[in-house]
């Protein structure tokens, strides 16, 4: 069960949108941390609405609340269903309660450069850790950017808050991903708003990690709402691929050698695979099962149905824990093995110098690069 309710605001103006094909200055992103999202209540306030009305998610105008029955609200006694809107947001209840978690999940959308006819390209960007689609900036000017060159564009928060996201193993998300992504390329405002031929699936930190590891061990990308009908590829930033070695970063990352607690914390990783309370002296993530299942730097490439890849590493020249988070080497490992096979290609990047903090929302532009230069069928 879905609402696709973008947000009533109290404020008492009228509601604008960007016009197809506005640039916006990029922002940096985000933090995949261990900070609740700010935002996630307010797409939840109209949750027993069901109304659909248009969003303030990329305009910064406010909206009137009774305005909203000419943002695409539709009456009791309308004979047809209005087309969602272009720019807005889905809450997707089906994700209530998987992996054990009881929050939803939320789409943020713009296609405003699809209003007149549905774009070829969708692009599905995963939020990091913190659950930051709609009030991020970096998030909402990376839909922006990737509108204004013509796509249609959503962002997912699987789930609703940081802490719902540190709970499970990545491979254990694998279902709550599978509805968003069902939902986000194969839903109303979808059909909307794209035609089905290409998709680049884009994520950052955590929306580096359990997709691509969704890919690896199970075959749910295999299913036809992961596939766009001429291309598919992921291009993504700074994923954890080997959680022994991350969680080796995290361990002496701050200064003195002491553990990292800042944007990503050491105890954050020990407690998704042993638990809250969970000690280094207790918890062996080499040996983990759960952690054992998430590291993925060994696999044939013949485990992702996904044939193009980039992966990109942020952050290896500065200091761990505020600008490096996720070690470099199985990222580079990874996608070495996968440009290995006859049937599969990655491209690497390395950015360095670019915090985990900033890497995606500054560097999206070299996904979108790398994309528009793949051969079409």
């Amino acid at each position: 069960m879905l609402r696709t309710i973008p947000m009533l605001l109290v404020l008492t103006s009228t509601l604008a949108f960007p016009s197809c094909g506005t640039d916006t200055d990029r922002a940096d992103t985000d933090a995949s941390s261990d900070t609740a999202n700010a935002g996630s209540g307010s797409a939840a306030t109209d949750a027993g609405s069901g109304d659909t009305v248009e969003s303030d998610a990329f305009s910064g105008d406010t909206a009137d609340a009774d305005a909203d029955a000419d943002a695409g609200d539709t009456g009791a006694d309308d004979t047809s269903v209005a087309a969602p809107p272009a720019v807005g947001q889905t809450i997707v209840e089906a994700c209530r309660g998987e992996t054990g978690v009881d929050e939803h999940c939320l789409l943020v959308q713009n296609a405003s450069a699809c209003s007149a006819a549905r774009c070829d390209k969708l692009v599905v960007v995963f939020s990091g850790g913190e659950m930051g689609c709609e009030s991020g900036a970096g998030y909402r000017d990376v839909l922006a950017g990737y509108a204004a060159a013509g796509y249609a564009a959503i962002c997912i928060n699987y789930f609703e808050t940081s802490v719902g996201s540190a709970v499970a193993p990545y491979v254990d998300e694998a279902t709550r991903i599978d509805i968003a992504v069902r939902e986000a390329t194969t839903g109303g405002w979808a059909q909307a708003y794209w035609n089905g031929a290409e998709l680049l699936l884009e994520g950052i930190s955590h929306g580096a990690t359990a997709p691509v590891i969704l890919m690896a061990r199970t075959r749910l990308d295999e299913q036809p709402h992961w596939q766009g009908n001429r291309l598919t590829a992921g291009c993504f930033f700074d994923g954890s691929y080997d959680q022994a070695a991350t969680a080796s970063l995290l361990a002496t990352g701050a200064l003195g050698g002491a553990a990292c607690e800042t944007p990503v914390s050491y105890q954050r990783w020990l407690e998704r695979y042993c638990g809250a309370g969970a000690t280094a002296a207790g918890c062996n993530l080499a040996t983990e099962p759960k952690a054992v299942d998430d590291t993925i730097t060994s696999l044939l490439p013949a485990t992702f149905h996904i044939r193009d890849f980039k992966l990109v590493e942020c952050g290896s020249n500065l200091r761990p824990c505020s600008g490096d988070i996720i070690p470099a080497a199985p990222i580079a490992a990874l996608c070495s093995r996968i440009d290995a096979s006859p049937t599969h290609a990655c491209s690497y990047e390395t950015l360095p110098d670019d915090s985990h903090l900033t890497c995606h929302a500054s560097g999206y532009a070299t996904c979108q690069r790398w994309f528009e230069a793949l051969p079409r069928p």
